[in-house]
């Protein structure tokens, strides 16, 4: 690759981690809080579902600034963005989709997911822990 493709999947991988990172570090910092409300949900075992969902969107973001484990990260993100995804909509979902108009943050989501299954495929590029090894 040339200096430009790696400075781009750099520059995508830092904006994707922008998109999980607040939100993994603030649920880390009110972790009682977060299983709570999964708990709230009716989600079984909550405390070991926060534990998972935590990890997975604080670390998942730190690994992909560094471009360590590139198909293992976006795999764990793409999960924690699909659990995400049926935790707020749930079987509500599929008529979601059938009613665009009212379904934005879903399709946001959708196209999350878009954006680390291109990542899965193209790896993270020359500036990333991955290539200097």
């Amino acid at each position: 690759m040339n200096r430009s493709e790696d400075c781009a999947l750099f520059f995508g991988r830092l904006l994707v981690a922008a998109l999980f990172l607040p939100s993994g570090f603030n649920k880390l910092m009110a972790f009682s809080t977060f299983a709570s409300s999964l708990a709230a949900k009716g989600m079984p075992y909550p405390t070991v579902i926060a534990g998972i969902m935590v990890a997975a969107e604080f670390l998942g973001p730190l690994a992909l600034l560094i471009g360590l484990w590139p198909r293992w990260t976006a795999l764990a993100l793409i999960g924690f963005t699909g659990a995400s995804l049926w935790m707020s909509y749930g079987q509500t979902g599929l008529n979601m989709l059938l009613r665009p108009q009212q379904s934005v943050e879903l399709y946001e989501r959708l196209a999350i997911v878009g954006g680390l299954l291109f990542y899965f495929t193209s790896g993270p590029g020359g500036w990333s822990r991955t290539s200097l090894r």
